[in-house]
């Protein structure tokens, strides 16, 4: 029998941005809750447990209400009620097996050590208490929050009449889904802006939707922000300046959303610009806010605008005062809410009552047990008091996971679901702040004496201002982590300090005894969740990396809390003449991957052919930063791999022969490519294509830009005009095929007829799928047809809506239109199932099309010079089938234009009334050929014959192509030339 459900219509929001830029603060404001006072404000952790809010629309204006449990259970209990009324049926009574059966025995739960605060889904961010992580060297008395010794699950499962009664009701059948509720929820999440926590961050994301990427208007964006980590409105340690500018972190937050596609209907993540402090934005003059939206503009990529939520066509950012915000301020709240309500996918799905029971049960349990982390086993007897069978149990943990209500792993720790997911996110914090404690930061300033001079004066050397402190979600077990931080000198006691501390400052490096530590073991429970537990699970998640070790303890790397590698460091160990680079078709390479895919390349858990370990020196690690690491590969030599921030390189060095060496590259290419495959994966970039490159010849030293490798051509990233051959570079590059080293030969004339009838003559490119990086070439072939670009994009599948969009932000902007047009194709903005990926064929069947760009003469050009695999010679004639009835705009333009002919030279043999038949326009066009252009050559008429089928003629004309080379056409046997076309081409090919 089938019971009630909720309609919901699911949108999670993720709040990113720097450290210090406001998010926290600003969350509070867009959801319509006050700042909490200055004292109170503490950092955010790596992520935070969703605030589960409901849409509620009063006077035409959208609120975020926070969703209260205990209310919205005696609403829908409420609507139960009636639902039985209807149905005829009394509620079940509480003896009922049906509706309670009698859980089965178990042995009593074991309280943690220090109980756990309440985690209802309605408290993650606004907190007048504890922060988030546990730091502390001491664990505190809390008894009086403790959970008794006797309390077990089995006592807790004796419900109050209330729930009996609840649990009847939702246990009574019908014949019908019946929707007791329709509603509309915003999951929003709150993440620390600390680059630290940026690195591990992805892979705890799950659905996301959007992304407001929060920015503080009183910055400039040459700015390079300060970094720390404030308890409570203090410092953890001394703030350090970050290595990169404001605007180079917006734009590695632009890259990251730009490649992390929802899973929700597979739409990809929309992004919307908040900027905060605009009560002082006046501070960074002269650069105005006009100046930010601007150079912001010139950050976004072409194929990512349509994910960008504006404010209007001019204005991409949405200026806010969170911290004291007026009138004007709320407006923009609700601005905000509204478009993402409008524009962000949302997913649609029917949830059964008793889900929602499921999950408020499981969270009143965990409150009474004093912890946050139950076994599987103990969840299921809940949900068999709920009435639950156990698949619809399975598909309830998924989709609590899925949205990050609660974390359950289920290929990695299948026993252990976490009903609070603060939990896992706690433990990875924990490790973050401590590293903060413990070290003073390196004189990595990269601002000049005036900047930071300029900076003091407007009080950000001191820690963040007013707005810049970010409030988190209440600890999950009540703990503190300004417990340590409150007194420095704990830290300078080495006695109070886990074990192994100095190894985890250095190098990053955990063991088990370290992360037994008491001020690491809030959240273990025996039997349920341990220290083994958490290891695995973070090796898994590519958090931590297992290192090889012949003595002492186990030990695991994690990359994400190393420091970042001074420049005369990058110079000692690259050394390779031709690297490696990694370039990344969306500007660069997303935040996460690399950490990832150093833990990769470590782990055994993913084995290589040739294992990569640590580079030692005197036991060491030789080189060891989250943005540098070199390793040793046994046998071969060393290879180092470098995040430059906008690509990847990779050197190798230390090999014994050039025969070593180039295996060494081979392994190397297929490792690196492999494993940032896997990370994509894993972190949930599902767009994230890498590619091979180089440094482009034409970039400046002091700011290196890549080019990537195709068709044994260097491709410049930044200017699609520059491109040249590896040849002309005089470089060899060993990690690249033989096909990337050697020229292309020009294309040969005689090439298709001295191989076998079946094979095609050389052609400019051998793709068969185009993609953006062809968006040069592609509205460079269609320049002069521009002016009929609504008609093309209708022929190329493009939607109706989105041609009319591109009608309204251009104008009468023809070329601008084509160019925005063929971003959109090439960006597969349309139903590719239905009508095919991107291809030179597609656009020839489009260019000949009669209600697209109607122009078989162009289209027989594109498909000569840009044929590929996909663009079969029966293909393109069916594509320009009018051509063979068409003399005058049809093949006979197509051919002489591919032989060298100008255009208005064709225009003029065309229209001439000095020729009586076709035959004289046939031969004042070869004779125009043969006197005027240089190559026309028997080879050329033979590939456009061999593009046509026309297998008869071509035979024939392959009487004059020696086996070595071609004969060029002449006057001279010119006669024999247009003896050796058939009289049936005379209406065919001219």
């Amino acid at each position: 029998m089938k019971r009630g459900v909720t309609k919901r219509k699911l949108t999670k929001l993720v709040m990113v941005g720097i450290a210090g830029s406001g998010k926290s603060t600003s969350l509070q404001t867009v959801i319509g809750e006050e700042p909490l006072a200055e004292d109170q404000r503490t950092s955010t952790p790596l992520l935070t447990r969703p605030v589960q809010t409901e849409v509620v629309i009063v006077h035409d204006k959208v609120h975020w209400k926070k969703r209260n449990p205990e209310e919205k259970k005696k609403y829908i209990a409420s609507l139960l009620r009636e639902r039985a009324q209807r149905l005829g049926q009394a509620s079940l009574t509480s003896q009922d097996p049906a509706s309670l059966p009698t859980p089965a025995p178990s042995s009593p739960a074991q309280p943690s050590s220090s109980a756990q605060q309440s985690s209802t889904a309605t408290q993650p961010v606004k907190t007048t208490g504890s922060p988030t992580t546990n730091t502390s060297t001491a664990v505190p008395d809390r008894s009086s929050r403790a959970a008794p010794a006797e309390v077990t699950l089995e006592s807790l499962l004796q419900s109050s009449e209330e729930d009996q009664e609840y649990i009847s009701l939702i246990n009574i059948p019908s014949d019908s889904h019946e929707t007791l509720l329709d509603e509309t929820v915003v999951y929003v999440v709150d993440s620390g802006g600390q680059p630290e926590f940026m690195e591990a961050m992805a892979v705890f994301l799950g659905e996301t939707s959007a992304c407001v990427l929060v920015m503080d208007l009183s910055q400039s964006l040459d700015e390079h922000p300060q970094i720390g980590y404030w308890l409570r409105g203090k410092a953890v340690s001394k703030p350090y300046r970050c290595i990169r500018t404001n605007e180079e972190n917006l734009k590695k937050f632009i890259q990251t959303v730009n490649t992390f596609t929802s899973k929700t209907k597979g739409q990809p993540s929309m992004l919307l610009f908040l900027g905060t402090h605009r009560d002082q934005a006046h501070k960074c003059l002269p650069e105005t806010v006009a100046d930010k939206n601007e150079r912001l503009k010139k950050l976004i990529p072409a194929k990512f605008e349509k994910q960008i939520i504006q404010l209007d066509k001019k204005t991409l950012i949405f200026e806010i005062n969170a911290l004291n915000p007026d009138d004007t301020d709320r407006k923009t709240a609700e601005k905000v809410r509204s478009y993402i309500l409008e524009q962000c996918p949302a997913k649609e799905v029917e949830i059964p009552v008793r889900w929602d029971a499921f999950e408020e049960k499981l969270r009143s349990l965990a409150k009474g047990l004093g912890r946050q982390v139950m076994s599987r086993e103990e969840c299921w007897r809940v949900a068999q008091s709920l009435g639950l069978e156990e698949d619809s149990f399975n598909e309830a943990l998924d989709f609590f996971h899925n949205w990050s209500l609660m974390f359950y792993f289920r290929d990695i720790l299948p026993e252990v679901v976490f009903i609070d997911p603060q939990v896992i996110l706690d433990k990875v914090s924990e490790l973050v702040v401590f590293m903060f404690e413990l070290r003073e930061p390196e004189e990595e300033d990269k601002t000049s004496p005036d900047e930071a001079a300029g900076a003091a004066a407007k009080g950000q050397t001191h820690g963040p201002d007013t707005d810049k402190p970010e409030p988190t979600s209440t600890n999950t077990d009540g703990t503190t982590p300004e417990k340590a931080a409150a007194t420095s000198s704990q830290t300078a006691d080495e006695s109070l300090l886990p074990p192994g501390w100095q190894q985890f400052e250095k190098f990053g490096h955990v063991t088990k005894a370290f992360l037994e530590d008491k001020r690491f073991s809030s959240h273990y429970h025996r039997g349920i969740f341990s220290c083994e537990d958490l290891i695995h699970l973070l090796e898994e998640l590519l958090v931590f990396a297992k290192l090889e070790s012949e003595e002492g303890p186990e030990t695991w790397l994690m990359p994400s809390v190393l420091r970042h590698v001074a420049e005369e460091k990058v110079k000692e160990v690259c050394v390779s003449a031709g690297p490696l680079v990694v370039d990344f078709p969306d500007g660069g390479p997303q935040n996460g991957i690399f950490c990832s895919l150093m833990a990769h390349v470590l782990s055994p858990q993913h084995p290589h052919p040739h294992p990569w370990k640590l580079c030692l020196s005197s036991n060491l690690p030789k080189c060891l930063y989250r943005d540098c690491i070199q390793f040793h590969v046994p046998d071969f030599g060393s290879v180092t791999l470098v995040d430059r921030f906008q690509y990847f390189e990779a050197h190798v060095s230390d090999t014994t022969s050039e025969e070593e060496e180039q295996k060494l590259w081979q392994h190397v290419g297929k490792s690196i490519f492999n494993g940032i495959e896997t990370v994509s994966d894993m972190l949930g970039y599902s767009n994230n294509k890498p590619r091979p490159a180089i440094i482009c010849p034409k970039s400046h030293s002091d700011k290196a830009h890549t080019a990537y490798i195709k068709d044994g051509k260097w491709n410049c990233t930044s200017d699609m005009g520059v491109r040249g051959t590896l040849a002309e570079l005089g470089t060899v590059l060993p990690w690249c095929d033989e096909a990337c080293n050697q020229q292309q030969s020009t294309v040969s004339e005689a090439a298709p007829v001295t191989t076998t009838h079946s094979q095609p003559p050389p052609t400019t490119s051998q793709q068969s799928t185009l993609d953006i990086d062809d968006h040069f070439d592609v509205v460079s072939e269609l320049g002069d047809v521009a002016h009929v670009w609504k008609s093309l994009g209708g022929a190329l599948r493009l939607r109706q809506p989105d041609l009319d969009r591109i009608k309204a932000d251009h104008q009468q902007d023809s070329s601008s239109c084509l160019s925005e047009m063929v971003t959109e194709w090439l960006n597969q903005s349309y139903n590719t199932e239905r009508f095919g990926l991107p291809s030179w064929k597609m656009l020839v069947e489009a260019v000949a099309h009669r209600n697209g760009g109607n122009n078989n003469a162009l289209a027989i050009h594109i498909a000569t010079k840009y044929k590929d695999d996909s663009l079969t010679p029966h293909s393109v004639a069916r594509a320009v089938a009018t051509v063979r009835e068409l003399w005058g705009i049809g093949l006979a333009d197509g051919l002489l234009e591919f032989l060298g002919v100008p255009e208005s030279v064709i225009n003029q043999i065309r229209d001439s009334r000095s020729y009586s038949s076709e035959e004289e326009k046939r031969v004042a066009g070869l004779q125009y050929c043969l006197q005027t252009v240089p190559g026309v050559s028997w080879g050329k008429i033979a590939s456009v014959l061999w593009l046509l089928e026309e297998h008869t003629a071509l035979e024939t004309v392959r009487q004059y192509l020696p086996h070595t080379h071609d004969i060029s056409l002449t006057l001279s046997n010119l006669t024999s030339a247009l003896d050796s076309l058939p009289d049936t081409l005379c209406g065919d090919l001219w």
